[in-house]
């Protein structure tokens, strides 16, 4: 439901900050953290002012919006992680990530050959005190690849490789999705939403993107250094596009090409709208365009969701969405 009276509110470490002028807030989603920038006039608490500024750190930051100015809805918790001063306009700019950050910023040494890809996830969500939401998987972390190169085919054993980027390699090599929505961490299958239905009405802006030189074969090229064989595998046909992963086995080089060939697909056509803010739309979401008569009707799948409020726009947001192949 559209909001017809916007309101926004912040807490840092638990208490409500005032003298809030804008706010833009990018929706966490699939292998994506969420972001967000605040803008504060500067004065008196609970208003900020720049001793506080200087004092704050990094702080546990949530983000709220209303309906009515009475009953509100978590948008985002995360950590402010840096802050600007407009000392002319007098005001502070406060920006951030969800709490995925603590995750992207946790490098790790482990190579964890010997557990599953869901136990793998199951103790990173522990360690950050996150609410496992994983499906169970069975192969592991070893059989991806020839379990004496697991260190090089995953990129581990590198002060430059984090919990993030790890699970992230690890869903993809399931053909699994990885996000974190509130304090819940979601490992596993995508899952199906109802179909929201969306009219030209509903947009303020809208933009439809066709990529018509997209390849519509991938071919994955491997060279497994254990049994001495060039491993290839394909997906689709046609204009082919090559890849090259180190040291995988045929399986898992044919789920890579099947992957790989699924997401270019997510780019053939491209929804792009400006529309009035509803807080039930999410990342994953389901549309289903209608009212153009022509080939741009069509199911899309949220991926990007932006959302703004301020006193120009009110409260409006930025969806981006794929056409259902």
């Amino acid at each position: 439901m559209p909001l017809e009276r916007p309101g926004a509110r912040i807490f840092i470490n638990g208490e409500p900050l005032g003298g809030l002028v804008a706010l833009e807030v990018q929706a966490p989603g699939p292998f994506m953290a969420g972001r967000f920038r605040a803008v504060f006039a500067m004065g008196d608490a609970p208003c900020l002012s720049t001793n506080m500024c200087a004092k704050l750190g990094l702080v546990p930051t949530t983000l709220e919006v209303s309906t009515n100015s009475l009953s509100y809805t978590t948008l985002l918790k995360g950590f402010t992680e840096n802050i600007r001063i407009d000392v002319r306009k007098n005001i502070a700019i406060l920006s951030g990530r969800d709490i995925t950050s603590m995750m992207i910023d946790s490098e790790i040494s482990e190579t964890f050959i010997n557990q599953t890809a869901s136990e793998v996830a199951f103790t990173i969500a522990a360690r950050h005190g996150l609410v496992p939401n994983i499906t169970v998987t069975e192969r592991r972390v070893g059989q991806y690849c020839q379990i004496d190169h697991a260190r090089t085919g995953l990129n581990l054993g590198s002060k430059s490789t984090t919990e993030w980027n790890l699970l992230c390699r690890l869903a993809e090599a399931e053909g699994f999705l990885v996000s974190v929505t509130g304090g819940v961490l979601n490992f596993g299958p995508a899952s199906s939403s109802s179909v929201r239905t969306v009219t030209l009405e509903k947009f303020i802006d809208l933009d439809i993107d066709y990529l018509t030189a997209l390849p519509k074969m991938v071919a994955v090229r491997s060279w497994n250094s254990s049994e001495k064989t060039a491993i290839q595998e394909t997906a689709g046909s046609g204009v082919t596009t090559n890849i090259v992963v180190p040291n995988v086995k045929a399986g898992l080089a044919k789920n890579t090409a099947v992957n790989y060939l699924s997401l270019m697909r997510q780019h053939q056509k491209i929804l792009c709208g400006k529309m009035r803010g509803n807080i039930d739309l999410e990342p994953g979401s389901n549309l289903l365009l209608t009212g153009t008569n022509s080939d741009l009707d069509d199911t899309y799948i949220v991926t990007s969701l932006r959302h703004r409020l301020n006193e120009h726009e009110g409260f409006v947001q930025m969806v981006q969405a794929y056409a259902v192949d």
